[in-house]
Formats: C-alpha cells, sequence, structure tokens
C-alpha cells in the first residue's frame, strides 16, 4: 500500500474513531442520573452536546476524505505519517489506559503522581525527582480543588482516611 492511500485510510479511521467516541457517549447518557429537584441544566446536556457534535463532525469528517477527498490534506498526512513515532505513542496509549484501570484502586493523588513522571520519562524527560514532586503537587491541588471548592468527588483510593 502507498502512502498516499495508507493516508487515506488512516484519515477515515480516524473519522470512523470519531463517530464511534460519539456513539458510546450517547449510549452512556442513560447511566447519568438526573437530579431530584428542578435544574435548568442537567448532568446529561454537555455529555449530549459532546456526544452529537462528535457523531456530526465525524460523519461530516468521514463523508470529505470520501466523497471528495482533500489532496494536500492527504500528503500532510503522509509526510507527518513517516515522521510519527509511533513507538512513543504507543507507549503513551498504554499508560494512559494503565492510569484509568488503577485511578480507582489506588486514588487520584496517587495515580497522577505515578503517571506524570512516567510519561515525562516516555517523552524523554531524565529528571525524575522533579517530575515525581510536579505529578504530586498536580495530583494534590486538582484532587482538592475538585472536592473541597467544587464538591466533585475524585477517588482517594489508599488515602482515604488522609484526604
Amino acid at each position: 500500500m502507498n502512502a498516499p492511500t495508507r493516508a487515506l485510510l488512516s484519515l477515515r479511521l480516524a473519522a470512523l474513531a470519531v463517530i464511534g467516541l460519539g456513539g458510546v457517549i450517547l449510549s452512556q447518557i442513560t447511566q447519568i442520573s438526573e437530579s431530584a429537584g428542578f435544574t435548568v441544566v442537567g448532568p446529561r446536556v454537555f455529555p449530549t452536546i459532546v456526544g452529537s457534535g462528535c457523531l456530526i463532525f465525524g460523519l461530516l469528517f468521514f463523508l470529505r476524505v470520501t466523497v471528495v477527498p482533500d489532496h494536500d490534506l492527504v500528503a500532510e498526512v503522509a509526510a507527518e505519517e513517516q515522521t510519527t513515532d509511533w513507538p512513543t505513542t504507543l507507549l503513551l496509549l498504554v499508560l494512559l489506559v494503565a492510569y484509568a484501570a488503577v485511578l480507582w484502586p489506588l486514588g487520584y493523588v496517587i495515580a497522577t503522581t505515578l503517571f506524570f513522571p512516567l510519561s515525562s520519562r516516555i517523552l524523554g524527560s531524565q529528571h525524575l525527582r522533579r517530575d515525581l514532586l510536579i505529578g504530586f503537587l498536580i495530583g494534590l491541588i486538582v484532587y482538592l480543588a475538585f472536592t473541597r471548592l467544587l464538591g466533585v468527588r475524585l477517588p482517594a483510593g489508599i488515602l482515604s482516611g488522609l484526604l
């Protein structure tokens, strides 16, 4: 398969992925419970907008790369595809899935403390202590801001007695 054909295929797959994401978002909206009282904007509104947007724009993008392919876009994607460091991308994807898997058992602060230096190391950082400190501070500040100021519960995990 030559580079332009592979680039066109990757654009179509990206469009299908966006359509699939929109479908998943919209299918999961029924799992969000509505509040008992009257609210002008309920918790389902924003996910509905995002899911619908993904479906609409994914479909438009798929039609754009299928019906009337943009040859300049295909050439640009083919050139970028050759310079993309796929091992780094795949390692970050695996790390992100692992982060999601340990988020509830370990808690947001610990999971973020571990995620930040690991992702930094994958991207080339050599400063482990600094990255650990930054990861811990980001995790703690975001956790406290969401749980104490915004009232959004993030998982405390094994630190539930301390936080």
